[in-house]
């Protein structure tokens, strides 16, 4: 992530909510599978700032490497910006831009830095509900006939229900003109009326009372293989 955000600058703010879905379905694949926790941590915070970070001067002969936030002072060199020691040697110095000003001018996503930003990082710890039952379910086929998916479900629970969506953990991103419950066959038809989406990648999902994604399998709608 943190290099496709050195890479976007910017941009980055159209990616939150991508990134965000792609960590959710990856925790929850997880728990799917057994795990019966998922801790997940950070080793840096950053900065983004629309137009810009500004940039302060910080001579190149005084350093002997620098990067956006920090530099490695070179020998004995003062510098006029604030210092901090090294974690693992604190008998050494670097030097670090005061603010959210960066060495190198052009960024609008740094870090490695002392702000608050850079410094605080999430550490989120991830458990299934205790008061969910999982029904255990499979997609045994998924067929299309023109804009209509038609889902086999095995065993055929009457309490799951079936949806069509382009990220599987967000209900707002069903494409199906309603989720619908499976028979008594454990069959399901979805429809999707919108036939711009012919094409789209999607995930067909199995939901249960709550809402939560019991499975899923990738399609493509219209596919016919």
């Amino acid at each position: 992530i943190d290099a496709r955000c050195h890479d976007l600058q910017i941009d980055l703010a159209g990616q939150i909510d991508d990134e965000l879905d792609r960590l959710c379905e990856r925790i929850i694949g997880l728990l799917d599978a057994g795990w019966r926790a998922v801790r997940v941590v950070t080793d840096h915070g950053w900065l983004l700032m629309p137009g810009g970070l500004p940039k302060c001067d910080l001579p190149g002969y005084l350093v002997a490497s620098r990067w956006a936030r920090c530099a490695a002072i070179k020998g004995g060199s003062k510098v006029a910006v604030p210092t901090a020691a090294w974690f693992w040697n604190a008998a050494d110095e670097f030097a670090t831009a005061p603010g959210v000003a960066c060495f190198i001018a052009g960024n609008d996503y740094a870090h490695g830095g002392l702000s608050l930003q850079e410094c605080l990082i999430a550490d989120l710890h991830v458990t299934p509900s205790e008061e969910s039952s999982v029904i255990s379910v499979r997609i045994t086929d998924v067929n299309w006939v023109g804009q209509r998916c038609r889902v086999t479900v095995e065993p055929a629970e009457p309490a799951v229900r079936v949806d069509l969506r382009t990220k599987p953990n967000v209900p707002d991103a069903s494409i199906a003109g309603s989720v619908k419950a499976l028979d008594a066959e454990g069959r399901a038809s979805l429809v999707v009326e919108n036939e711009d989406l012919a094409g789209t990648v999607a995930v067909v999902v199995l939901l249960d009372k709550a809402g939560r994604v019991l499975a899923r399998q990738p399609t493509t709608v219209g596919d016919r293989d």
